[in-house]
Formats: C-alpha cells, structure tokens, sequence
C-alpha cells in the first residue's frame, strides 16, 4: 500500500470517528456493498485476447463528510481464485484485490465536486503452461500497480434519491510484475506503467431512514504496458459492469 493511500485510510477512519457523536446534515458516514457483474468483459496480454466470463464482483464502498468535503473509497477484498481458460498458456487461475480512495471537495450547492485520490491494484495469476521463457511446467505472476487519480463528479436531486454520475482518470499508473517458474527457471521482473478511465452512472434510492438502495453502471478500461523501450502490452482490462446493492448510514 503506498504512503498515499495509508494516509486516505488512516484519515477516513479518524475522520468518521471524529464526526460519529454529532451527526448533522453536514456530517456523516456510510458504509455499503454493491454486487457488480461483468458484461462484455474483454481481456488482453501480451500475445493473446480472451473474454471474460459474466462474473459478479462483489465491491464495498465507505464515505465520509463534513460540509463540503468527502471522503469515498471502494474495495474488492481477496477473492478466490477466478478460473478461465487462455488458448495459449491453458487453465488459469486469478485473483486481483481492488483499493481506490478519493477526496471529495463539493461547490456550495452540493451537486458539483472535484477529487484526487488513489488507485491500488494488486493481482496474482497463475497459467499452467509457462511462456517463451521457460521450456515446461507453469508459471506465477504478481503485479501491484497503484497511482493517483483524478475525478469529476455531479449529483442531483432525482425523486426519492439522487443521480450521481463521475469520471475518474489515472494518467499514470507504475508497477512491477514478478513472475516465477513452476521449473526453476529465474524470476523475471519486469516494471510496468499504465492508466485507467473509470466512468460511473447510478441512482441512489432512499429505501429506510437509514438505508440506500443502489442501481448503476459503471466502465472500466485499464491498460499496461511493460516500461522498456517499445512499451510493449503487458494486460489490458476493458468491461462495463451493472451494479446493485445497497448504502447503510451511520
């Protein structure tokens, strides 16, 4: 985790704590859960394109506010290990976690707000069949990749609830894959850079005093390239994927 986002999540839990024994309208906090499943999902590497299959990928989300200011953050915790099939490298296994953390600072009339915050992505794959670099067995990759992000955000009043729409951009986002060989054969590490483009659309619905519920879409496109010279494709993520849950308020 870098200095940034231990800093957003140090400081959103003292945050909530601080605001916790006097809720006001300028005040307060949430905790909520969304399942978000992937549609048209779209997998690239560096020699080969698969697409993924409609898997639902369960999110949890946090905010917290004071006036103008808010802090959200959203989260895919460890997951199993997701199957697929690659034509190339045979059976693979995936697991990926998912922090992203943004600041939040709203105009007067609380429907315009800007943010910074910061993208962590953390994935381990494991292909059965190796690639060119090693002659058999199968091979490991890790990878965390993280950077900063930039966000534009509008809210409006919408019936029993509000209609949020934002479009978050992270210019550059740096890493390092690690890959070991089931044979022996050394470790490679290879550094890496991308961006991201995430665009979000939902309808948050008053359901209860103290409960949302949560109707949406959201597009994500991540590409990676490995950092040496010619850049060539290292993994590239395109999916758009519907989202349902529900926001509890503290």
């Amino acid at each position: 985790m870098t200095v940034f986002a231990r800093v957003c999540a140090f400081g959103l839990t003292l945050f909530v704590l601080a605001v916790a024994p006097a809720w006001a309208d300028s005040a307060g906090a949430g905790i909520g859960v969304t399942l978000d499943p992937i549609l048209g999902g779209i997998h690239d590497s560096f020699n080969d394109q698969i697409h993924l299959p409609p898997i639902p990928v369960p999110l949890l989300e946090g905010e917290a506010h004071l006036k103008n200011l808010e802090l959200v953050g959203y989260g895919l915790p460890p997951t199993v290990a997701i199957p697929y099939h690659d034509a190339i490298q045979g059976q693979v296994a995936l697991r990926l976690t998912i922090l992203d953390t943004t600041l939040r600072v709203w105009d007067p009339s609380g429907h315009f707000g800007i943010g910074v915050g910061e993208t962590i992505y953390n994935q381990t794959t494991h292909y059965a069949t190796a690639n060119l670099f090693a002659p058999s067995g199968g091979e490991r990759q890790y990878s965390r990749i993280a950077g900063a992000h930039y966000e534009a955000v509008v809210r409006l009043p919408f019936r029993a609830g509000t209609l949020e729409t934002s479009l978050r951009y992270a210019p550059v986002l740096l890493g390092t894959q690690v890959t070991t060989y089931d044979d022996g054969a050394p470790s490679r590490f290879d550094p890496e850079r991308g961006q991201q483009i995430d665009t979000n659309i939902r309808y948050v619905h008053h359901v209860g005093p103290h409960m949302d519920a949560i109707l949406g879409v959201r597009y994500v496109n991540f590409t990676a390239a490995y950092d040496v010279p010619g850049h060539p494709l290292s993994d590239r993520n395109a999916a758009v994927m519907p989202a349902f849950g529900y926001l509890w308020h503290l």
